[in-house]
């Protein structure tokens, strides 16, 4: 899977705020969790996308409605490798598979990116969690009924540039 990403301005802010010692958004979205009763509060999901994201203020509120739909398809936990103290670089650890889907044709749109989010699950009416980075495909993935659709360890990976 090839593609290209950007940190979405509350990664940003949550980053900045954790480095320079502030309570950040993240930490209330993981101690609400935690009150939820969530075991993994720093667990991070994956969610597929059916458009193009082009601004890196994109918020859960409109990623909801450019989230990929299908039976047996569902956000899932996305394992990242320790960071590499000489590039600032984490990648994917694990694979993580998406499906198989059942409807007849799949994913009802095809797949253009995807956004590391904070929930497991919102809904249209009340989004919830944060969009903590997103990346766009180099070419749109399309599925068939029955397919899965698999990210390889290193498929995605975040660098924090430094100057």
């Amino acid at each position: 899977m090839a593609a290209n990403g950007f940190i979405a301005v509350q990664g940003g802010v949550s980053a900045l705020d954790y480095l320079t010692g502030r309570s950040t958004a993240l930490e209330a979205e993981c101690l609400a969790k935690t009150q939820a009763g969530d075991p993994l509060p720093k667990t991070t999901y994956l969610m597929l996308l059916t458009q193009t994201v082009t601004d890196s203020t994109t918020d859960m509120t409109s990623l909801v409605g450019i989230e990929a739909a299908g039976t047996g398809y569902a956000r899932q936990p996305i394992p990242w490798a320790a960071a590499s103290s000489s590039t600032r670089t984490s990648t994917t650890s694990d694979l993580v598979q998406f499906g198989p889907f059942s409807d007849p044709t799949g994913l009802a749109a095809p797949v253009t990116g995807a956004a590391l989010v904070t929930r497991m699950t919102s809904s249209a009416g009340q989004p919830t969690g944060l969009c903590l980075m997103a990346w766009n495909l180099a070419t749109p993935i399309t599925t068939s009924q029955n397919q899965a659709l698999q990210l390889a360890p290193g498929s995605l990976q975040m660098t924090l540039a430094v100057s």
